[in-house]
């Protein structure tokens, strides 16, 4: 497999996906700094390249919200300059 360390591979700790939480925090982080936001969407593939489900998906995303990462929203693109001016508009009586 291509990842050092599966889900399958953490410790028998109580909780697993708090787990998983914790050990790949500062990798999102390191990642959201690089891209400049991190979506959920780019989470759930993160996660599903390595084999999660969806339960383990959301487990693990409630707790990294729970120790204060915030998902952002993929940024809008900028509209270019004087774009109103190119809209046309009819009224029909």
């Amino acid at each position: 497999m291509k990842y050092l360390k599966t889900f399958e591979a953490y410790g028998q700790s109580s909780d697993i996906h708090e787990d998983i939480a914790v050990s790949i925090l500062p990798e999102l982080q390191k990642l959201q700094a690089e891209k400049g936001y991190y979506t959920v969407e780019d989470f759930e593939a993160y996660m599903k390249e390595r084999g999660a489900d969806e339960l383990m998906i959301n487990s693990v995303m409630s707790y990294l919200v729970g120790m204060d990462f915030g998902f952002d929203q993929e940024p809008e693109e900028e509209l270019p300059e004087g774009w109103q001016d190119e809209i046309k508009m009819e009224v029909r009586d």
